[in-house]
């Protein structure tokens, strides 16, 4: 972290001292490569083209070639997305709107799921204004059409967006870049407690329909299927095996939590990302899964346990998230549950 805050003041020094003087710009190693990582690729070209033209070396010659492929990488990446007829600007407050496409692939959640009039998930939202930091990674398992994941992305964060229905991951590039994210990443894959692949059913992309593994296991269909598609289903441990571990894991998975949770015990155990799982406690035994099976990978000792209510986090004890009558158990609907390890 100290070495990519030293490239940032480094970057931004240089680009001081450019806008006072442009013969001053310096594109050496270490601000190319941080720009490489930070810069659109429209303004850095312009930058390595200035570079060439008081310095024209064959390195810096060479740099604006390299610089122009990412120009037209973005814009060939626009060029294939999906087009809708139009967009929905939802506004977030504190100066946050996004637009989100009308699209036949995202009507379901545009007509059914977002509301008319605010937001959807306003309890969640908030949490990730109070917390989120520049430059965090966020993992957003269950992203739908992407609207976790690019109010994270606005909020400074880089996303794993990761759905499991292939229909979607292009509404998901489409609404990041309908706002102007690109540190949006998407990934078709199901999150689960192994890795290989899976054949899913190929259906219309409706919130909830896809996101569970019982899907796969009880299905006899092979790879083959014209009916199915075949996805990659990866395991967190193997996404993130060190040192970079994501900041904030969001897991929205129908039932399957506790897949996800299963194939996440070195990430746990390393106790440096919280996660905030809503609970489908009435899924779970789809799953064989229990409430306490959710629990078991957050030791006592390390972990502390809240629900995110309309009145923001309510500490929660561990009896209590396991109670049969329990707020969890009988929540009316899903219950968003933070799962944060102990400071210290």
């Amino acid at each position: 972290m100290t070495d990519q805050r030293d490239a940032e003041q480094a970057f931004k020094a240089m680009w001081r001292r450019m806008l006072a003087d442009p013969a001053a710009v310096d594109l050496n190693k270490a601000n190319f490569d941080y720009a490489m990582e930070a810069v659109a690729p429209g303004v850095l070209t312009r930058m390595a083209k200035m570079q060439a033209c008081f310095r024209p070396t064959p390195q810096n010659e060479h740099q604006v070639l390299i610089v122009g492929r990412l120009d037209y990488g973005r814009r060939a990446r626009l060029g294939v997305l999906p087009r809708a007829p139009s967009a929905r600007t939802v506004d977030f407050g504190d100066g946050l709107a996004l637009r989100f496409a009308r699209h036949p692939a995202a009507e379901y959640f545009m007509t059914r799921v977002l509301p008319k009039d605010g937001v959807h998930e306003p309890e969640l939202v908030e949490y990730l204004k109070r917390t989120l930091r520049h430059r965090d990674v966020v993992v957003d398992i269950g992203a739908h059409t992407g609207y976790v994941s690019c109010v994270a992305a606005a909020l400074g964060a880089t996303v794993i967006a990761v759905e499991m229905q292939p229909t979607l991951i292009p509404m998901i590039q489409l609404n990041a870049a309908l706002n102007d994210l690109w540190s949006v990443h998407p990934l078709c894959a199901a999150i689960g407690d192994r890795n290989g692949m899976v054949p899913t059913y190929r259906i219309n992309p409706s919130p909830g329909t896809q996101s569970a593994v019982w899907h796969w296991e009880t299905s006899k269909f092979p790879f083959g299927s014209v009916n199915h598609d075949c996805i990659p289903c990866l395991t967190l441990d193997s996404l993130f095996p060190g040192p970079e571990l994501p900041s904030l894991v969001k897991v929205d998975v129908e039932g399957a939590e506790g897949r996800v949770l299963a194939g996440a015990g070195d990430l746990i155990r390393k106790r440096q990302t919280r996660f905030m799982v809503e609970v489908h406690a009435h899924l779970l035994p789809k799953y064989g899964t229990r409430l306490p099976d959710l629990l078991a990978p957050f030791e006592a000792d390390g972990w502390t346990l809240s629900m995110l209510t309309t009145d923001g986090l309510r500490p929660l004890t561990r009896e209590a998230f396991v109670d049969p009558e329990g707020p969890i158990a009988r929540h009316a609907h899903n219950a968003p549950v933070l799962f944060e390890p102990r400071s210290g």
